[in-house]
């Protein structure tokens, strides 16, 4: 079986897949060779009571049937016992992001404890990667004729992509922009930010909170934000850029509260 093994890894590797599979499977082999078991007769129970004295957590359980069915299909292996397993629900941990709250309170920190950063300038930029999901790549990209102050729009220009993706923001943030606009003209892109001092940032957030967070935890709070507050997922994924409406899914959404809520101002 080491034979066949070695031959699928150069298989995988031709086809310049994972390798993950090969090094869970290589275990697995031992273990049949060690109890006399042959690949193709073992049982379900003897491959459960393999995840059972590995002590396998779930998604290592998944990765190991989906190796054991690939395993078999490069081999034209058509009857075997992996087939009649199925994969274990896996149970979805809440994505860590930066609420509001979290937001706000991180602002008032700053403008009271640090005086290495622009307090205007980062509240304005805090608030923007909050509400309209911008990356920190497309941060930097981001010029002023990108921001449309009378209607409360913002062009991004995704990085990887190069689509273009028109974005509301609150109206409420027009006067702190142009205040920051009026006193600062712009240099190197809109808020004459720089990657270091975007880090710099949520590192010193990260202390005040006691953990660590980065910019994609503001985007990711925005997200669960916007959810909450009634835009329909498909609108959210297309504010967020994603491919997948599942991406945009894993941050939450609408309570019982907050759905009952909508229902009765749009239907009645």
């Amino acid at each position: 079986m080491n034979t066949q093994l070695e031959a699928y890894k150069t298989y995988l590797t031709g086809i310049k897949k994972s390798l993950v599979y090969v090094d869970i499977l290589s275990p697995f082999l031992d273990y049949l060779s060690e109890k006399n078991i042959n690949f193709s007769d073992v049982t379900k129970d003897q491959i459960a009571g393999y995840f059972t004295e590995k002590k396998y957590k779930t998604a290592s359980i998944n990765t190991l049937i989906n190796g054991i069915k690939d395993f078999c299909k490069y081999q034209n292996i058509t009857e075997h016992a992996i087939y009649e397993m199925k994969l274990l629900q896996v149970e979805q941990k809440e994505k860590e992001v930066l609420e509001l709250e979290d937001i706000k309170n991180a602002i008032k920190y700053l403008a009271t404890y640090n005086n290495r950063l622009d307090i205007q300038k980062m509240e304005v930029i805090l608030y923007l990667m909050f509400y309209t999901l911008i990356r920190k790549s497309e941060l930097i990209l981001l010029k002023r004729e990108d921001i449309d102050l009378v209607n409360g729009e913002m062009k991004i220009c995704e990085k990887k992509t190069k689509r273009e993706n028109v974005v509301d923001f609150p109206m409420d943030l027009i006067p702190k922009i142009v205040s920051y606009f009026n006193r600062s003209p712009e240099e190197n892109n809109a808020f004459n930010i720089t990657e270091v001092e975007v880090n710099y940032l949520f590192r010193v957030i990260s202390k005040y909170l006691g953990k660590r967070v980065t910019p994609h935890f503001t985007r990711g709070g925005g997200i669960r934000h916007l959810l909450s507050k009634g835009i329909i997922p498909q609108d959210v994924q297309e504010i967020a850029g994603h491919k997948n409406i599942k991406t945009t899914m894993q941050y939450g959404k609408a309570n019982r509260e907050q759905r009952k809520k909508i229902f009765r101002q749009k239907i009645g």
